[in-house]
């Protein structure tokens, strides 16, 4: 038996791996999306929808026609953790001012007056990092 599986194995062809290999690919998950990766794909046009003026009722009930059976408190903890995330991912890139090229734009003079007038009494050196230790005077040579 092992023999003739060998045998079979050895008269595959070049054509038939590259079949075989389009034929795996086109295999599909066999599993349903969650509710909440169902809503997060329609979220945009949700929030649109909502922007238009549409209830959260309507909404609902065209989710529940087309096949999404999912309750309301559901419904709207879903779709407020996704704000969420979205906020998050929006301070997350864009927490500092660019520019288009990428780079920050030059400080105005009153940003520059603002910053110099806050906290800005020097009592203390400031101490830093050297690659060498820095000595005091003597005044024997």
């Amino acid at each position: 038996m092992i023999a003739i599986l060998l045998e079979d194995r050895m008269k595959l062809t070049g054509e038939d791996l590259q079949r075989l290999k389009q034929g795996i690919n086109a295999l599909k998950p066999n599993r349903r999306l969650t509710l909440r990766e169902q809503i997060g794909a329609l979220y945009e046009p949700l929030m649109k929808a909502k922007g238009r003026g549409l209830t959260n009722a309507q909404l609902l009930d065209y989710l529940r026609e087309q096949g999404i059976m999912i309750s309301a408190p559901s419904l709207f903890r879903v779709l407020k953790q996704l704000a969420e995330q979205k906020a998050q991912r929006g301070v997350k890139r864009g927490s500092h001012h660019s520019s288009e090229n990428g780079k920050r734009p030059a400080p105005t003079s009153s940003e520059i007056a603002r910053s110099a007038s806050v906290g800005t009494v020097e009592s203390e050196p400031v101490l830093r990092a050297s690659s060498f230790r820095v000595r005091r005077d003597r005044d024997e040579i």
